[in-house]
C-alpha cells in the first residue's frame, strides 16, 4: 500500500514531524488501537456523509494518515476522527498513521484548526473550542486568534454566540438558522424575545435583513406602556415575565426602571412557597 502524503494546511504540514516511521512517514495502525481524541471539538458526525466516506475509503482506501498521540491504551486521535469513524464503518482492521508527541493544547489546537480549515465546525461547535481552549490554558482573545489566524473580533463573535438561548444555539447548530441570523438575535437580551423571534425566521424564512427590520421594530416597541393592569411594561420585560412564569409555574411581575428594578413570585398556599423555595435552592446548586 502506498500512501501519498497530502498537507492538511497551516498548522497540520507543519506539524507532522517527529514521528515513527516505516519508511514513508506512516505506519499502518490497527484501528481497535485508536480511540478518539478527549478534547475533539467537534460533537456532531452527519451520518450520510459518513456513509459517503465510508464507500470511497471502501474503493480507495484511507489516502491521508490520521494524526495521533500515544496513550495508555494505544493511540489517541488528534487529528481525522470522521476519517476513522468511516474506516470502521468500512470494515477496514489497520489505518494509516503519524504519531506526535502532543500535549492537550496542542491536540485541541490541531483539531480547532483541521475541523475549521476543512468547514466542518458548527458556529456553536467553534465556539465551544475556543472557549475551552481559552479557559483550559488561560489563553486572551488576541491569544486565541493568532493560534486559529483569525481575526480577534471574528473569535469575539464566536464567543458571543454562547449567550443565545438554548433553543436558539440548538436551531443555529442544525442549520435551520444562520450565524448571520444569529448575531442579530443577540440584540434581544431576554432568551424569551430570541426563542420567539427565532421561531419567526424559521417559520416564515425571513432573511437576515428581515430579521435586523424585525428586531429593530421590537426593540424600538419597548417604550413603556400601560398593560391590563395599569402596570408600566415593555415587550422585553413581558417576555421575561413570561419566561420565569413557565420556570416557576406561578405568576411573576417584573418591576423595572432605568436599569434597575426587582421581580415578585407569588404563592397562593405554604406547599406552593416550599416548592418554589426548593427550585431557588436547586438553582443555587
Amino acid at each position: 500500500m502506498t500512501v501519498k502524503r497530502k498537507i492538511l494546511g497551516k498548522g497540520l504540514g507543519a506539524l507532522i514531524q517527529n514521528v515513527e516511521t516505516t519508511g514513508d512517514n506512516y505506519f499502518l495502525c490497527s484501528i481497535d488501537e485508536i480511540s478518539p481524541s478527549k478534547v475533539q471539538p467537534r460533537k456532531d458526525f452527519n451520518e450520510q456523509q459518513l456513509k459517503e466516506l465510508s464507500d470511497s475509503i471502501k474503493g480507495n482506501g484511507v489516502i491521508e494518515p490520521l494524526l495521533v498521540r500515544r496513550s495508555e491504551i494505544g493511540y489517541e486521535l488528534i487529528a481525522g476522527e470522521r476519517r476513522w469513524r468511516a474506516a470502521r464503518l468500512a470494515g477496514l482492521k489497520e489505518v494509516p498513521v503519524v504519531v506526535r508527541d502532543a500535549t492537550d493544547e496542542e491536540s485541541l489546537e490541531i483539531a480547532i484548526i483541521e475541523n475549521i480549515q476543512r468547514a466542518d465546525l458548527n458556529p456553536i461547535e467553534e465556539a465551544l473550542a475556543y472557549k475551552n481552549l481559552m479557559e483550559k490554558f488561560g489563553l486572551s482573545q488576541d491569544e486565541m486568534a493568532k493560534k486559529v489566524g483569525k481575526e480577534r473580533a471574528t473569535v469575539a463573535n464566536y464567543l458571543r454566540l454562547l449567550k443565545l438561548a438554548p433553543e436558539v444555539k440548538d436551531e443555529l447548530q442544525r442549520g435551520a438558522i444562520s450565524m448571520g441570523h444569529a448575531k442579530v438575535l443577540l440584540s434581544l437580551d431576554a432568551h424569551a424575545a430570541q426563542r420567539d423571534t427565532c421561531r419567526k425566521i424559521i417559520e416564515k424564512g425571513l432573511s437576515v435583513r428581515d430579521t435586523e427590520e424585525a428586531v429593530k421594530h421590537f426593540i424600538k416597541g419597548g417604550k413603556k406602556e400601560k398593560d391590563s393592569e395599569g402596570r408600566k411594561t415593555t415587550p422585553q420585560l413581558k417576555y421575561v415575565e413570561d419566561e420565569m412564569r413557565n420556570i416557576f409555574g406561578t405568576r411573576v411581575s417584573v418591576r423595572e426602571k432605568k436599569g434597575k428594578g426587582r421581580f415578585e413570585i407569588e404563592f397562593y398556599s405554604y406547599e406552593e412557597l416550599e416548592r418554589i423555595l426548593e427550585m431557588l435552592r436547586n438553582i443555587k446548586g
